[in-house]
């Protein structure tokens, strides 16, 4: 066969295929294996961008919202009125209990001194006087408050006209005119309560019952708004007459501390006694008359 046709025929011959395969080298397949070896980033879906976005302002509302409640409640705890208690009931329930109170003295100026909350709030003796203002002092409310307990319980018993709800319109912060009690009468009523287990008052202030008796319009039962003078009628359930045993008891106990010059009645119904600061005069012996119209302290000593 000629050279010419032998390209011809190779020239009509199917080419064939070849496959070239090109083998990595060592080096190129260690590569290859760390690099599977190390997750790339992968990207997270939108549903779980959304889960880890809500979990963490899930979070954060909780703890917003724990801090809310407890200012909530320390707020709320800071606005309720603190009161310190007593051992007498009150007539409201417990409700209403009777502040902490004590007296300073310091030369010839008195003030009361009420704890409350931490603080203490300091009054002048005018503010005490609940028989001539408008307002009720909180050591007048105070003290009508533990008074209105000794009520509640049976210690502190009134009478024929009934006084006592004198007593209670001051325990509930209210100056009723012409029915205010002197604040050195409602002292004496408590130190009697400390010492008898039963206390009975038959008049404090007539202006508010209308009564006028004895000495009329110029008693301290009447004068200067009324309610400054007190009759004890009972001591544990036994009568007085100014000259018993209980009444003498009682007188040994208030005047101590009753202001100079507070008057003491009965003088003809009992043997002569030796006082220091009362000033005794004559009146009925079916009761044991204490009165403050003409003593020169606002409040008892120590009280």
């Amino acid at each position: 066969m000629s050279r010419r046709a032998r390209v011809e025929h190779e020239r009509q011959r199917p080419a064939k295929r070849e496959r070239i395969v090109v083998k990595p080298t060592r080096r190129s397949a260690a590569a290859a294996a760390r690099a599977a070896a190390q997750p790339g980033p992968a990207a997270a879906p939108t549903r779980g961008i959304f889960r880890t976005v809500h979990v963490t302002h899930r979070k954060r509302f909780g703890f917003h919202a724990a801090v809310l409640l407890a200012l909530t409640a320390f707020f709320g705890t800071a606005a309720l009125p603190a009161y310190a208690s007593t051992n007498e009931a009150s007539p409201m329930g417990n409700a209403r209990t009777a502040l902490a109170v004590q007296t300073l003295t310091s030369g010839d100026v008195t003030a009361q001194v009420v704890s409350r909350d931490g603080l203490q709030i300091a009054e002048s003796p005018q503010m005490l006087d609940s028989t001539m203002n408008t307002s009720v002092s909180p050591s007048v409310e105070a003290l009508a408050v533990q008074l209105m307990g000794a009520v509640a319980s049976g210690r502190l018993v009134g009478s024929t006209p009934n006084h006592i709800p004198e007593i209670a319109d001051l325990a509930e912060g209210n100056a009723v005119p012409g029915c205010g009690v002197d604040y050195r009468v409602l002292q004496s009523i408590s130190v009697a309560l400390q010492h008898f287990s039963q206390v009975g008052v038959s008049d404090i202030n007539r202006r508010c019952t209308g009564q006028i008796e004895g000495a009329g319009t110029e008693s301290s039962h009447y004068a200067n708004g009324g309610g400054h003078a007190v009759d004890f009628y009972l001591l544990d359930g036994a009568p007085l007459t100014g000259g018993d045993s209980r009444s003498l008891e009682l007188i040994r106990l208030l005047d101590p501390l009753v202001p100079n010059g507070s008057g003491l009645g009965q003088i003809n119904c009992r043997s002569s006694i030796s006082v220091e600061n009362f000033k005794p005069f004559d009146d009925t012996c079916n009761h044991l008359h204490i009165d403050f119209g003409n003593a020169t302290g606002p409040t008892l000593a120590g009280g």
